[in-house]
């Protein structure tokens, strides 16, 4: 009897013991890339695979798979000095070579439990992909380079900050030793380049200087094949430098397109006319007379406002898509961010250039030119998605820059 007493309370807490384990959440990350460690509230923090985090512990078993005898990690300090240091943001400038001071890329393979990493094994150490981030017509470190700077590193790869291109000879010179190319968003383009002259609510704040470097490093880009990614207003010079036109105004066009019946009255609303900014950076907002009529259609607010593209019983990726898709992972996504009044012309589309994605007001929100191994545009901004406090559109966001990746390293064992 007594003997029975004894295994009751050993069967509860095998029990307690097994409900435990069963509810721990384990979860495995493989051949994901290591950015960096920082300490939170007195705990090791590391940040892996572009967004996620987890605390390492004196517990957590850290090896290498290499056999090479000079790569030898087995520990918190051992791990904290081969993943390196971020940059000092305050003192990046133009031309610089953003993220040397972390060195290798780590990929690694984890166990994480409940937050907890218990296992890390460092499979390969590669060189940092040099990816250049484009001019945005400042020759200050701007706050879109940043954003796309700090993704990239996360994403492991090396940012470098191009100067400014005026000529063929700046390509050759400050683009021949990338592996990977982004352009971020900016100002308006200058409508004479796709043959048209600006209109109020049109093409204002232009920065012809902008528009010079932009045309030409996209077709450089292109012509090389460089795997590239081009953001809002990069989509629109990727349109222009192919030969394509834009939109103007958002709200302009869509109101014309009710005007003449393509979009019914019901599902537009109109926008209150206020005013129109000036031609070029300089001038001041002016009044525009007469009033105009702008609007906004199917509820999409393309100006610093989040939308979908399609749903699942309207997708809006095309099945055709060669680089969106696979990303994304399905023909729809619930929310992107827009921060734009211009788009590409769907009546004058650049050569070579296939439209992949609309918005539910049929705006273009992303081009593709197939014929390279990855030259991909959005409308939206996935980049500010990849530090989002949500973690489904951080992981949206980083995805982009994963994809980037992956065609970077492929191209490498060609």
């Amino acid at each position: 009897m007594k003997r029975f007493c004894f295994l009751i309370p050993c069967a509860f807490l095998f029990i307690f013991f097994f409900i435990s384990k069963s509810n721990a959440q384990v979860e495995r990350y493989e051949r994901v890339v290591l950015y960096c460690i920082n300490d939170v509230d007195g705990r090791a923090s590391i940040t892996f695979d572009g967004f996620r985090k987890a605390f390492l512990t004196q517990d957590s078993i850290i090896s290498e798979a290499t056999s090479d005898s000079s790569f030898s990690i087995s520990n918190l300090s051992e791990l904290k000095e081969a993943i390196g240091k971020i940059p000092d943001w305050d003192s990046v400038k133009i031309g610089d070579a953003v993220g040397k001071e972390l060195g290798d890329v780590l990929e690694a393979s984890l166990r994480v439990e409940n937050n907890e990493v218990k296992e890390l094994m460092i499979d390969r150490r590669l060189k940092r992909p040099v990816v250049g981030v484009s001019w945005t017509g400042e020759n200050v470190f701007s706050g879109g380079q940043r954003v796309v700077s700090e993704a990239l590193l996360k994403n492991g790869m090396q940012a470098y900050l191009i100067p400014q291109i005026k000529d063929e000879a700046d390509c050759d010179q400050f683009l021949s030793n990338l592996e990977g190319f982004v352009m971020p968003g900016g100002t308006n383009m200058n409508p004479q380049l796709y043959g048209e002259v600006p209109y109020p609510h049109g093409s204002a704040k232009i920065d012809d200087a902008r528009d010079t470097n932009d045309v030409l490093a996209t077709r450089w880009i292109l012509r090389h094949n460089v795997p590239g990614l081009w953001i809002c207003r990069g989509v629109q010079a990727l349109n222009v430098s192919r030969g394509g036109a834009l939109i103007q105004d958002v709200p302009t066009y869509l109101a014309t397109l009710v005007l003449k019946d393509e979009i019914p009255y019901q599902k537009a609303e109109p926008i209150p006319d206020k005013g129109a900014p000036g031609l070029v950076v300089a001038d001041p907002d002016v009044p525009c007379m007469p009033r105009h009529f702008r609007a906004i259609v199917n509820g999409v607010n393309h100006f610093s406002a989040r939308h979908s593209l399609g749903s699942r019983e309207r997708p809006e990726i095309s099945a055709d898509s060669k680089f969106l898709l696979p990303i994304v992972g399905r023909n729809y996504y619930p929310s992107v961010l827009s921060w734009h009044h211009q788009a590409a012309d769907p009546d004058r589309i650049g050569e070579g250039l296939t439209v992949v994605a609309r918005s539910p007001d049929g705006i273009i929100e992303a081009l593709e030119f197939q014929a390279n191994d990855f030259a991909l545009g959005t409308q939206f901004h996935f980049e500010y998605d990849a530090n989002n406090e949500d973690q489904e559109l951080q992981r949206f966001g980083c995805s982009f820059f994963k994809a980037l990746y992956r065609c970077v390293l492929d191209r490498r064992t060609r």
